[in-house]
């Protein structure tokens, strides 16, 4: 309801010039501030007492806030988690610790961040060694100029850490810097190695050659280890890694410089085998690295890898033909990687895949297949190995690629034609760009033939590098409706902007 001094404004003889470009005259003027008089008097008592009731709610306001803030801190009182059993309460910090790596030194993460909550919760965390039994030290050296008192807390924090783990097994990754030996940290390593359950190292040789000297009866616990030496010749050290023949050593990754069959390993006892050795230059040429044959001599002494990752590092100069089958019974992750990995397909690798004895039906397979450096025959060559995986993912780690077959009709067909069809258990599929079918057209062909040909697919994925063109989930409505779930992803049109400073210069002057 309007103001009773602003009715008349209702019926003002200018009512049907407001809002408009009309131009008021003098006289015109001097009767609109005739008019305003009675009006903008009500507005400004108006916007008084707006001021004192918002005065007054401010007032309210801070009385509500005083009074919750007393209420809030006595229900604090009775929160539950005061009064939660100590077994409870270390189960939920067992699960704040980080779950994919070490626990960093950092106060604002767990098991650091537990004893700045309350004395109770301190005691608790301080008072349990298996909160502190992994750490990762990072390396001061890859901070420029690091103060030498900073250095000297960080190992003093080292050496505390170490102290509340008690007696528990460790697990210690360290990343040395490689201009850069802290001796200090080594050292602290080497005083817990009887502790020591899984280790991960990164560094020099030189800082790396006391740990590796390390025999079994100095890792009595030694389940895993990672050694990581870049750029560096390491081919001599084969003969100093005592550390690799513990025989609780189950799990080893390597990314260094050497001859990997000459590494004194108990390849038999392996669960788990990460081998990234690059080739070295000698006097004698260029020696080490892993080659397809290698690969195999490799698999060969490992009658019992779970999960395995090699990358093939070198060039062999003679291939075997006929090379015997490999049975490892147990695998369930295999990673290939690296250039010379094509020659691979050549050698049969693949037939491990169908895992020996046992019923098809026990085992999910997956392949993550990287395509670049393929012949669009040889990557058919080897799916046909693939002959039980279920899930199968096309995809490429680089955003520019060289030398890639993309994918066509013709392959997608393989999929469908029968009687010979590709993959004939593959229940989902994803394509990521740059191998995704070449249109919307192939791509809707290529679930509809799948559909029919062996089992029909629960998923259909791709990433498409280009807008859509045409939607194919209305001509596949009925195999959704069946469980088929499509993940189609296309970038957006571009929508072509004229950029009315495109060349301007920054200056009008010459010079």
């Amino acid at each position: 309801m309007l103001a009773p001094a602003a009715m008349h404004l209702v019926d003002s003889p200018f009512a049907d010039r407001l809002a408009t470009n009309y131009v008021p005259s003098d006289s015109d003027i001097l009767k609109i501030r005739a008019l305003l008089v009675e009006p903008e008097e009500e507005l400004a008592r108006l916007d008084a007492r707006i001021d004192e009731l918002e005065a007054t709610l401010f007032e309210l306001r801070e009385k509500r806030a005083s009074l919750k803030t007393l209420i809030d801190a006595h229900r604090a009182l009775t929160a539950p988690i005061r009064r939660i059993p100590h077994d409870v309460l270390l189960e939920i910090f067992f699960s704040c610790l980080p779950s994919t790596h070490n626990a960093l030194i950092d106060a604002a993460e767990s098991p650091m961040l537990l004893g700045r909550i309350c004395g109770t919760w301190r005691y608790v965390a301080y008072a349990t060694p298996r909160i502190w039994s992994s750490l990762h030290i990072p390396s001061p050296s890859y901070s420029s100029f690091i103060p030498p008192h900073i250095e000297s807390a960080l190992h003093r924090v080292v050496a505390a850490w170490l102290e509340r783990s008690g007696t528990c097994p460790l697990s210690i990754s360290h990343s040395e810097g490689f201009d850069h030996w802290d001796e200090p940290f080594m050292s602290q390593i080497l005083k817990v190695a009887h502790r020591l359950q899984h280790i991960d190292l990164s560094g020099t040789v030189e800082s790396l050659i006391p740990f590796l000297r390390l025999g079994p009866q100095d890792l009595p616990l030694l389940q895993s280890i990672r050694i990581n030496v870049p750029s560096e010749t390491t081919y001599s050290l084969t003969d100093r890694m005592d550390a690799l023949q513990v025989p609780t050593l189950h799990q080893i990754s390597l990314d260094l410089s050497l001859d990997p069959l000459l590494l004194p390993l108990r390849w038999e006892q392996l669960t788990g085998l990460n081998l990234a050795c690059r080739p070295v230059w000698t006097d004698d040429g260029l020696v080490g690295g892993l080659t397809s044959a290698g690969i195999l001599a490799v698999l060969s002494r490992c009658s019992n890898l779970e999960q395995c990752r090699l990358r093939a590092t070198a060039r062999d100069l003679d291939l075997p033909s006929e090379p015997s089958s490999i049975t490892l019974p147990s695998l369930h992750t295999f990673i290939l990687e690296d250039d010379f990995l094509p020659e691979c397909v050549f050698l049969n690798l693949f037939a491990m895949t169908e895992f020996g004895p046992g019923s098809p039906g026990d085992t999910e397979l997956r392949a993550d297949i990287d395509p670049e450096g393929y012949s669009q025959e040889d990557l058919v060559q080897l799916l046909r190995h693939f002959s039980r995986i279920s899930h199968l993912r096309l995809s490429s780690r680089r955003m520019y690629t060289y030398g890639l077959v993309l994918v066509d009709e013709e392959f997608l067909a393989a999929f469908y034609s029968t009687p010979d069809t590709l993959c004939p258990m593959l229940t989902h599929i994803a394509f990521n760009t740059p191998y995704t079918p070449p249109s919307d057209a192939a791509a809707l062909a290529f679930v509809s033939g799948r559909m029919s040909a062996g089992l029909p697919l629960q998923h259909f994925g791709a990433d498409f590098g280009r807008p859509m063109e045409m939607d194919i989930a209305p001509h596949l409505h009925h195999f959704i409706e069946g469980g088929l779930r499509l993940s189609l992803n296309y970038v957006s049109p571009r929508i072509w902007e004229l950029d009315p400073q495109a060349g301007l210069s920054d200056t009008l002057a010459w010079i």
